[in-house]
């Protein structure tokens, strides 16, 4: 009598990689090497191919971002599905739209139908990783994780920006041939999603739309951030490239340093969300924005020459590490969420919600440059801060129970 041993994919890895969040934050850096040579050299990719102006590449961002606006409608479908077969789905929509943008965009309407696809991608992965996050730590130990999660891709960016920077500046390599590589990574990334095992809500059946009255100081942070970040992350690096004339390896290598103190930086953010607080740590993070604001929109007329760079070098640095302070967002979800059931659709909702106003300020802001010059961008995102400092200040200092836990 013969007998037949029967595999799964977890019989075929070394025990270490069987350590969920092992897996978990590998792929997760895998994603964010690959996103560090995309997405790094995206705005040079946009100049030095198709020669945008700030309008058009307000215009770009916002159809680029519309698949923020409509994650609640993306992810509703797949309520049945666990989530860790969404998120490898998702990162495969993200190596697709890498490999169009590189090599089947001729023109300007392909290589913004490409990036529409890549955003899919990203977004979906997004509220997923989030969730994940939540799902594969203890309460009062989340922003430690969320910190983690975002130290680690620091640390991918750091060898995406590298790539661009060796890549292009020192071996001559083109934008196809590196996009190429990042769908590659982008792959691989995703072959380590299917070893994740469900956790909690993960494997779940899950509401499909949530929106209370509940969470009302949730979604309003998100509206605010949403603004905050689009501006940031689109008119940040256009005035370095814009005005200042940096080129793309000099960007790299500015990603490269702001990543390395990233990665430092981000699991001590994580602590602080845990130790003091997502009130007193978002009302930090609204004063710095302020002072970020001023820097950016006054320095190249209040600053001696030899000081600008610098200055805003490192604002730049200074407000990429701010970014993940997003994740007290979500930690402070985790507190207030009344079930299971509802954290990922309320993260979608909020996402959604977020991005309906990503999709407006990059336009807005991209006509104030034009009628106004650059500065006004920044007055306007200094405005945001003011109300983001308002906003914070409502969390409660305790906020409800653990009800993830």
């Amino acid at each position: 009598m013969t007998t037949h041993k029967h595999y799964n994919i977890h019989s075929l890895v070394p025990r270490f990689l069987k350590d969920q969040k092992i897996i978990f934050l590998f792929s997760t850096f895998l994603g964010a090497a690959a996103t560090g040579i995309f997405f790094s050299s995206l705005n040079n990719f946009l100049v030095d191919i198709y020669d945008m102006g700030a309008d058009q590449r307000g215009v770009l961002e916002t159809i680029r971002e519309m698949p923020g606006m409509l994650l609640i409608i993306l992810l509703a479908p797949f309520s049945g599905v666990k989530e860790g077969k969404i998120l490898f789905g998702a990162t495969l929509v993200i190596a697709l739209g890498i490999v169009g943008t590189a090599s089947l965009s001729p023109d300007v309407l392909r290589v913004t139908v490409w990036l529409f696809v890549w955003s899919v991608g990203a977004h979906m992965v997004m509220t997923i990783r989030e969730s994940f996050c939540v799902a594969l730590s203890e309460p009062g130990t989340r922003g430690r994780l969320f910190g983690i999660v975002r130290s680690l891709r620091s640390l991918g960016t750091i060898v995406g920006a590298a790539c661009i920077w060796v890549g292009m500046g020192m071996l001559g390599f083109g934008y196809e041939k590196l996009y190429w590589t990042a769908a590659s990574i982008t792959l691989l990334s995703s072959l380590m999603v299917l070893l994740i095992r469900e956790k909690r809500h993960t494997g779940l059946k899950r509401k499909r739309f949530v929106f209370k009255k509940r969470y009302s100081l949730f979604y309003l942070l998100a509206v605010l951030f949403g603004v905050r970040k689009q501006i940031f992350i689109v008119f940040g690096p256009w005035v370095l490239i814009r005005i200042f004339d940096q080129d793309a390896p000099a960007m790299a290598r500015l990603i490269l340093i702001s990543s390395v103190a990233g990665l430092f930086l981000k699991p001590y953010l994580g602590r602080l969300i845990d130790t003091l607080g997502e009130r007193t740590v978002l009302i930090g993070d609204s004063l710095v924005l302020l002072l970020i604001c001023a820097c950016y929109g006054l320095a190249e007329t209040t600053l001696p020459q030899p000081l600008i760079l610098p200055c805003l070098f490192t604002c730049f640095i200074l407000d990429d590490s701010l970014f993940s302070l997003r994740s007290a967002h979500i930690t402070y979800l985790s507190k207030i969420v009344e079930s299971e059931d509802e954290l990922t659709a309320s993260i979608s909702t909020s996402y959604s919600i977020e991005h309906v106003v990503s999709m407006i300020a990059p336009i807005i802001a991209g006509l104030v440059w034009i009628r106004f010059g650059y500065p006004w961008v920044f007055f306007m995102s200094a405005l945001v801060a003011g109300l983001m400092f308002l906003a914070s200040a409502k969390l409660p200092r305790k906020a409800g129970c653990q009800c993830t836990g």
